[in-house]
């Protein structure tokens, strides 16, 4: 009879609190927030293969496997969220951002190439938690248009020189759409982590990815070129505007 009287009291205690969450303004309202973003990103190219001046590498006739290295960006990433608190454990968010995202890989031992893109994104996700401590588990896909594309290639054992570097706006190098869908975790304190997957490839396959050497003109093809990205973020939500008198 104790232990029944015990598990009553906790489930209308639980209860009673579920509704006072309910109608606290705090976890049922809209805002505004800034996010800044530190992003490791990384791409799988399967097995490459090099060309110079249009022929097959006569040094790498066969298929090599590529050798990724993650990629850090600091800058320049930001982004304005619009978020939707439906009740206290649920919500949504939207919003508008600028990232810089890429990869690197070496394609031998003595060349690596740096590629990057910056985009425009628009993300779509479904918040799950505590809305009015902002800790919560998101569930969301986004949009990100590539708009200006830059390549570095260096040349050497280890990271090598830099050799040369090209860039240009809307170039058809990359996928100029690429949608991708992530996993995001907010622990509150406005701190974050987000895992993201890239729906298609980086690069655009029907595009030459040509490079100098020197005086030597190469390109490469690969499998694939499948965009993974790890993001540390911070998301700070606008302060409240007091009401005049």
């Amino acid at each position: 009879m104790k232990n029944l009287l015990v598990l009553t009291s906790f489930f209308v205690g639980n209860v009673l609190h579920a509704q006072e969450k309910q109608n606290n303004p705090e976890s049922k309202k809209t805002y505004w927030a800034s996010v800044s973003e530190l992003i490791f990103s990384v791409a799988d190219l399967g097995n490459i293969r090099l060309y110079e001046d249009g022929v097959i590498n006569v040094m790498e006739p066969q298929a090599n496997l590529a050798n990724p290295i993650p990629r850090f960006s600091a800058f320049f990433h930001a982004a304005q969220q619009f978020h939707v608190n439906f009740a206290p454990f649920a919500g949504m968010y939207t919003g508008l951002g600028i990232r810089n995202i890429g990869m690197i890989n070496n394609l031998n031992d003595t060349l690596r190439i740096k590629q990057r893109a910056y985009g425009i994104s628009i993300p779509l996700a479904i918040k799950l938690g505590n809305m009015e401590k902002r800790s919560y588990l998101s569930l969301g896909a986004e949009a990100e248009y590539m708009f200006h594309y830059k390549q570095k290639v260096f040349v050497g054992e280890g990271r090598g020189d830099k050799d040369n570097k090209t860039s240009a706006w809307f170039s058809n190098r990359v996928n100029a759409f690429n949608p991708g869908v992530f996993v995001e975790f907010n622990f509150g304190k406005s701190g974050y982590f987000r895992l993201k997957y890239y729906l298609n490839d980086f690069l655009n396959a029907s595009t030459r990815q040509d490079f100098k050497v020197g005086d030597k003109v190469m390109y490469f093809t690969s499998e694939r070129s499948t965009l993974f990205s790890l993001t540390f973020g911070k998301v700070v939500a606008g302060k409240k505007r007091k009401k005049s008198a």
